[in-house]
């Protein structure tokens, strides 16, 4: 195996470089995007919770402390650099190319080797299904929960073939932060289990090694649903308990293969006799898995596509298994790559790029028009009207942006098409006189937060 050959690990090197390198290209287009509204909220989470002072908060807040890791990384990049989309976008596009290289260094390890590691690195990196996670920077603790997840991973291996106690370590470590990422990271325990699929006979090692991840697992699941009554996402109408899971999943599952999961099914069955299955069925196992934290979602038939940034690790790993016998036929492999790596960089440039435009345009606008009153009426308050997002949203969006005092922005929220497009127009005088002695102070909760925008 190429992994085996010491003199390879150069080319191996350059191997994970090229394939981080290019798998950037999909979201080129996306580190020009506008601002989309709920990256508004998730600077204002950054500033509320980030420094030492939010502590106590945080902790308290039975939602934003899942998601601890991206509220800390925003604030202290807010801190640094201010609200610069551009730099937001790149900061999400490089650590969505930092998850491609620790895919494709899974290939360290016995039973994967770099053959399959780093055609998978390559498929995932394209698979447009996951673009939302990086597309849209308030989706950041889908990227972290992966990141946490595949280190823990990682870890785990080392561990497994060295019995290192630091190595042990740094998987426990790296799992913490997968549960102070997103509720999603409980699912990294069924990596654990990988390596007993090819060792059966250490499973009492790995029962003894798995006892503190399984209990921290119980601890955060009863913690949270101790706090259901307070967790915002249990109480908007985001997710649900109920049987609605299981028709959710099974659409999750079968639009998340699509017709490239079909098509290497279909290679795998043929060629299967030369092909480790092992690995097939854990890639299967993966994808339900790792959608089970979300098919309790409640306003829609499947998950939304940041939703599938873990599970698709599933696919790429069936799409790489594929296409092993096919690797001597060049001309062949070298056609259906090329055309799996268009399709999914067309679809994401000339399809989702105008969608996702649309949707920051709803803020945008907004800005805009605001601006142009502001700079002729200063320190005058403004009304938005027919605006269909969170109020909280426009309040936001306006002091970042502008500078605006909160309490000089009020908002009609409306999702009624009837009420007409976004309108900016300064108050009256008598209304603006009353509602600057009333104020609009900052609102005491987080408003609804990354799933403000259910597209």
């Amino acid at each position: 195996m190429l992994d085996a050959i010491p003199r390879q690990r150069g080319r191996v090197a350059a191997l994970t470089a090229l394939v981080c390198l290019i798998s950037s290209i999909p979201y080129w287009r996306a580190i020009m995007l506008p601002t989309i509204s709920d990256t508004y909220l998730q600077v204002w989470l950054g500033r509320k919770f980030g420094g030492m002072d939010g502590l106590p908060a945080l902790a308290s807040d039975a939602l934003y402390r899942c998601r601890a890791t991206s509220i800390w990384i925003t604030s202290w990049l807010d801190s640094w650099f201010g609200m610069n989309q551009a730099f937001l976008n790149f900061q999400s596009l490089f650590l969505h190319v930092l998850n491609v290289g620790l895919i494709a260094t899974l290939g360290r390890f016995p039973h994967i080797g770099y053959r399959l590691s780093i055609p998978a690195a390559l498929f995932w990196g394209f698979n447009e299904r996951h673009h939302e996670a990086v597309m849209w920077y308030a989706a950041l603790p889908e990227q972290l929960v992966f990141t946490f997840i595949i280190l823990t991973f990682h870890s785990w291996m080392r561990w497994w073939n060295s019995g290192s106690a630091m190595a042990y370590a740094a998987s426990l470590a790296s799992f913490v932060l997968a549960l102070l990422s997103k509720e999603s990271g409980v699912v990294a325990c069924a990596l654990l289990a990988f390596p007993l699929a090819f060792e059966t006979r250490r499973w009492r090692d790995a029962l003894k090694a798995g006892i503190p991840f399984v209990a921290l697992s119980i601890f955060y699941f009863f913690a949270n649903m101790a706090a259901r009554d307070n967790h915002l996402h249990w109480n908007d109408g985001t997710f649900t308990l109920g049987w609605h899971f299981i028709p959710v999943e099974f659409n999750s599952t079968l639009r998340l293969i699509t017709v490239w999961g079909a098509a290497a099914l279909a290679l795998i069955w043929f060629h299967r006799r030369a092909l480790e299955m092992k690995l097939v069925y854990a890639a299967l196992l993966w994808i339900p898995i790792a959608l089970g934290p979300y098919a309790f979602v409640a306003y829609q038939p499947r998950v939304p596509s940041r939703h599938t940034y873990l599970a698709s690790l599933g696919v790429a790993l069936l799409l790489a298994v594929a296409m092993q016998p096919l690797m001597h036929r060049r001309r062949l492999f070298a056609t259906l790559l090329l055309a799996y790596l268009s399709f999914n960089t067309g679809y994401l440039w000339f399809f989702k790029h105008h969608q996702f435009v649309e949707r920051a345009n709803v803020t945008e606008y907004m800005v805009r028009d605001a601006a142009e009153i502001w700079k002729a009426r200063p320190n005058q308050p403004i009304q938005v009207s027919c605006f269909p997002l969170s109020p909280e949203i426009a309040t936001i969006a306006l002091s970042q942006r502008l500078s605006i005092p909160e309490s000089l922005v009020k908002v009609q929220y409306s999702k009624n098409p009837s009420c007409g497009p976004i309108t900016v127009q300064p108050l009256p005088d008598e209304r603006a006189m009353m509602d600057a002695s009333q104020g609009a102070p900052r609102p005491a909760q987080p408003p609804t937060g990354a799933e403000t925008l259910k597209p």
